[in-house]
């Protein structure tokens, strides 16, 4: 579980968080990143909003690094803009990723159709929302009452539902923007998918 705080970096900690899913699901090792390292490089330390495709796409390119190199909630981009941490964010690379390619990284648009898909296949998905002006991991399809289905989700704020889970239902379970993060680097051995 990665906490945000009080910056505005809600939109790297949904791919985070998806990419660290994604890599349980694929059994490889449980490895804290640093959703901090995506969104502090990418704004200068700046405590600035931005969207999970902006995000999504750093983590294709360059990868997470993980806690060890770069600790969670350390914005001080220059102290850890090092070649040895950028090695290490190769190791957690997005090596395959749905998106909308003819969209910009602030507008990734997936229908309902491929997100339910995605969540039913073990899929993990960025998603952002704008009535709620947010953006969290979505990890499961879930059935809240006959014919319905919402959203569980992964939240970046510390003490939000229940350990940071909680489910989206009907209109609000609908992202804006979604990015679904589908394998990662495997360091040292073969990628199973």
């Amino acid at each position: 579980y990665l906490n945000q705080g009080s910056f505005g970096y809600c939109w790297a900690h949904s791919v985070t968080h998806a990419v660290m899913v994604a890599r349980l699901m694929a059994n490889q090792p449980h490895v804290p990143l640093s959703a901090f390292a995506v969104a502090a490089t990418i704004k200068s330390g700046r405590n600035e909003g931005g969207w999970c495709g902006l995000s999504a796409k750093f983590a294709r390119e360059k990868g997470i690094p993980s806690q060890a190199v770069w600790p969670q909630g350390r914005a001080d981009w220059r102290t850890f803009d090092k070649p040895e941490v950028w090695q290490d964010a190769k190791k957690y690379q997005v090596t395959e990723d749905w998106y909308d390619l003819t969209k910009p990284v602030h507008g990734q648009v997936m229908t309902w159709q491929q997100v339910a898909t995605c969540l039913l296949s073990g899929v993990p998905i960025a998603a952002d929302f704008m009535w709620w002006r947010h953006s969290v991991a979505a990890l499961q399809l879930v059935e809240v009452e006959p014919g319905s289905f919402g959203l569980l989700i992964l939240n970046s704020w510390l003490g939000w539902g229940d350990n940071g889970f909680a489910v989206l239902r009907g209109s609000r379970a609908r992202p804006d923007a979604a990015v679904a993060i589908r394998s990662t680097a495997i360091w040292g051995g073969v990628n199973r998918f």
